[in-house]
């Protein structure tokens, strides 16, 4: 019996050193922008680069930013609608090198579903994909282009086109 009490505390104590070391990362999904709210998203405000994303979402996640949303302080507002656009930018994060080799290209599973986050119908998607492949360049201008950058970029091509204007996030 030892043994299994043992074990048991040995997975109880692995599963909560996980939460901790995994808080940071599911504070950058929890919002709309990059980072999410919190304690680091006030201290890293008007920072810019990835170093400074990764410390204002570190911080976050360390700092308790479940107690900042039911509080309702350093900019956390529980009542906040999560959006279709933090899913997009949540899919594009997760999946940049993919889409950028199908962008290059004009065509892919991921590009198609980001078509699809994007709303673009059905009917729109191969304009989608020609409009992407040759704005390659536009929207990948250069090797340390982020995710935020492109989804820029691309609705500003998006709007440029007449059958994608309408598609374009607002």
């Amino acid at each position: 019996m030892e043994r299994t009490g043992g074990t048991i505390r040995w997975l109880a104590a692995a599963g909560a050193f996980g939460l901790v070391l995994g808080a940071p990362f599911q504070a950058a999904l929890a919002g709309d922008d990059d980072v999410g709210c919190g304690v680091g998203t006030t201290i890293m405000a008007g920072e810019s680069g990835l170093v400074s994303h990764l410390l204002a979402s570190f911080t976050n996640g360390m700092t308790f930013q479940s107690i900042s949303l039911t509080l309702g302080v350093m900019g956390c507002d529980a009542n906040d609608t999560i959006t279709a656009d933090a899913q997009l930018r949540r899919f594009a994060s997760g999946n940049v090198d993919r889409l950028s080799r199908e962008m290059a290209m004009g065509r892919g599973e991921s590009l198609d579903v980001l078509a699809s986050l994007l709303g673009v119908a059905v009917e729109d998607r191969a304009t989608f994909g020609q409009v992407v492949q040759a704005n390659f360049g536009v929207l990948f201008p250069s090797d340390t282009t982020t995710v935020g950058e492109m989804l820029d970029s691309l609705d500003g091509v998006m709007a440029r086109d007449e059958r994608l204007a309408r598609y374009v996030r607002s």
